[in-house]
């Protein structure tokens, strides 16, 4: 239980420290604190009471208080578990929810366990079985149910693997938890059968490890990912500043002296030597944009927020972008369904969608389909940019945000930026970026907005 109470609680410690303002966050967070100390209820009843009880210096007192301890971390287990389970699905169900049963849920909900209170617990049980299995029972099945619809009805490829991944680390542990901490003790007087939730735990755990590992478990790998970015253009962003000053002077006397030293070998008739200062200039040149390029697309971004439209950013992109999409003949299918007033940078938003449409045409050589999708969910509202092309492996799609990585060597002038770009511009519209992509089938890239910081109603 040591284990339960240690992973459990660590487990809700970093969900909640990667997005403590998002409510789904908070609720599955209060899961893994709730279950964590039923774990560490373990403990103290099995481990460290009974230690203290052996050893003398230990008052009754003392133990009393460490004994009231227990029963009330087992107490949050028992009840705080279906009732946090259930307010999490609640929140996290994608269809809308009224807002004043969302606002009155979490007050009445609480109400059964208020009741519980009332009811005297059978001997040394630490809960009324038999009261208590009346709600916890369905409030896990609902849950469930709850999770199940949610991950079968969601459309979006990238939202249905996040929501099936949920589904898989919550439902089993919730479901076998049902049976043995409340029905089993209720009907057959099988007390301690809650032990073996330490393996269904463990496969939990299991899979939030790999899950956040590969794909992201409810915005844990983005937040890591993200740190190690911010930090990388930081560093990118200060460097490339310095260097572009320094080359910028230095290319300046270059520039000046080579016009001066072109000047001298014309007027000498030395045709051979003006024809070399003429490369130099052209090299120096070449040096002076390429800089100049880095750092437009490392600089710090400075939003200008205005209301603007979506959709309509989108089309005038593609619109821009159409005799690049003719040549390569690429068939472009837009379908933009959201059309309300949106808080953003046009200027800097337009610029990430060239970005991802350039991006996509150039992985479709010999013609292909691009496909433009722009939709609202109950409170994000997403962007998906999907190409026919050759597609990433994995080692290509964990590095594709890295600056300077880029899949496409001898590209004149192309540094591996556009996409780090395009992350820290959706960054500091509080938007989240991802990418999904398997070789020969294509990548699709999603983009969301959360509704509260951009939507007008």
């Amino acid at each position: 239980m040591l284990f339960v109470w240690i992973g459990l609680w660590t487990v809700g410690l970093l969900l909640i420290l990667t997005d403590p303002k998002r409510s789904t966050t908070r609720w599955i967070s209060s899961i893994a604190f709730t279950g964590g100390s039923g774990g560490l209820s373990a403990v103290l009843g099995d481990s460290i009471i009974p230690y203290l009880a052996a050893h003398a210096g230990y008052t009754e007192q003392t133990l009393h208080i460490w004994q009231l301890i227990e029963i009330a971390l087992s107490k949050v287990c028992y009840y705080g578990l279906p009732y946090t389970f259930l307010m999490f699905t609640l929140v996290y169900y994608p269809q809308p929810i009224p807002r004043k049963l969302l606002t009155a849920a979490p007050y009445a909900l609480l109400a059964p366990i208020a009741v519980s209170f009332a009811f005297q617990p059978k001997d040394t049980a630490p809960i009324p079985y038999s009261y208590v299995m009346l709600w916890t029972t369905p409030y896990i099945l609902l849950g469930v149910a709850l999770l199940a619809v949610a991950a079968f009805r969601e459309r979006n490829t990238y939202l249905r693997l996040n929501r099936m991944l949920t589904m898989i680390a919550a439902a089993p542990t919730l479901m076998f938890a049902m049976f043995t901490m409340y029905i089993l003790p209720a009907y057959y007087g099988v007390y301690d059968f809650w032990r073996y939730n330490l393996w269904v735990i463990i496969f939990t755990l299991a899979v939030i490890l790999v899950s956040s590992l590969r794909y992201g478990f409810m915005g844990l790998q983005i937040s890591i990912q993200n740190q190690k970015r911010d930090y990388t253009l930081r560093a990118i962003t200060s460097g490339t500043a310095i260097l572009n000053h320094a080359i910028k002077n230095d290319v300046g006397k270059i520039k000046l002296f080579s016009q001066k030293l072109k000047m001298d070998a014309r007027a000498s008739g030395n045709v051979s030597a003006e024809a070399d200062i003429e490369v130099i200039m052209s090299a120096t040149q070449h040096i002076y944009e390429m800089m100049s390029r880095i750092q437009g697309q490392t600089q710090e971004v400075d939003l200008q927020l205005e209301e603007h439209r979506l959709d309509a950013i989108i089309r005038d992109t593609l619109s821009a972008l159409e005799p690049e999409f003719s040549a390569g003949q690429v068939e472009v299918a837009a379908d933009l369904r959201y059309e309300k007033p949106f808080v953003c940078d046009s200027a800097q938003l337009t610029e990430v969608f060239t970005n991802l449409f350039t991006n996509a045409a150039e992985a479709m050589p010999g013609g292909g389909k691009l496909h433009v999708k722009l939709f609202e969910t109950k409170r994000t509202i997403v962007a998906e940019v999907q190409d026919t092309g050759a597609g990433m492996d994995k080692k290509q799609l964990k590095r594709v945000f890295d600056p300077f990585y880029t899949t496409k060597a001898g590209k004149k002038l192309n540094f591996g930026l556009g996409l780090s770009y395009c992350y820290h511009v959706i960054q500091k519209h509080k938007g989240r970026m991802n990418i999904d992509s398997k070789p020969g089938k294509g990548t699709t890239v999603y983009i969301s907005f959360s509704k509260r910081h951009h939507a007008l109603k």
